[in-house]
């Protein structure tokens, strides 16, 4: 069996991705160069940041790959859509320590469902946010996430549903591979994230 040697990072971490009415609906991550890399996967991740209600107005998402050397030499991959309706926004009622699976609630009447719903916590501190999968719960005091938090989040953090998560494969033929975001909605607003995994080497 071949070993592959695997770099994993992040491109985005979590990032505020704002609404029309700010004039600025749109994020861009930096470039991912992928000189010697033998294949690339993209995770996307489009989180409802509030309890806006955004209809069928979409995230738009362009992954691009560069094929020349100049500013204008930017190929669309793929287009994709994540976002719209209207996430459930719960607030977390007391510390909810990191190493734990417990996320302190005061009901937790929402996602008592067993289909392992997919929480965005939003943080206070955005980039010490993450996401969970709700395993179980004890009526109107915690939920338990199937893993342990990586982070602790003070009363200050809000739970939202609406997670969005997307993989894309990067055609090894590309020299280096980015992600734009735009937000088509007036005053709904989301958290946006991209991760990646390279191969760089088989032995």
């Amino acid at each position: 069996m071949a070993d592959f040697t695997k770099t994993k990072g992040q491109l985005l971490d979590w990032t505020l991705l704002d609404d029309t009415g700010s004039d600025v609906p749109s994020v861009e991550t930096t470039p991912l160069a992928l000189d010697e890399e033998l294949g690339a996967i993209l995770d996307i991740v489009v989180a409802h940041a509030d309890a806006t209600d955004a209809a069928t107005s979409y995230v738009y998402i362009s992954v691009q790959g560069k094929v020349g050397s100049n500013d204008e030499d930017w190929r669309q991959i793929i287009q994709l859509q994540a976002g719209g309706g209207q996430a459930t926004l719960e607030a977390v009622a007391a510390e909810s320590a990191s190493a734990q699976t417990h996320i302190e609630v005061a009901d937790t009447t929402d996602w008592d469902t067993g289909q392992l719903e997919r929480i965005f916590v939003k943080d206070a501190t955005l980039i010490n946010s993450e996401l969970v999968t709700i395993v179980g719960w004890a009526d109107n005091d915690y939920y338990l996430a199937a893993d342990n938090l990586t982070n602790t989040h003070a009363d200050t953090a809000d739970l939202l549903n609406g997670v969005d998560e997307l993989t894309v494969h990067i055609p090894k033929e590309y020299d280096s591979v980015k992600v734009i975001f735009g937000n088509s909605h007036g005053t709904a607003t989301y958290n946006v994230r991209v991760d990646y995994n390279v191969i760089t080497e088989i032995a």
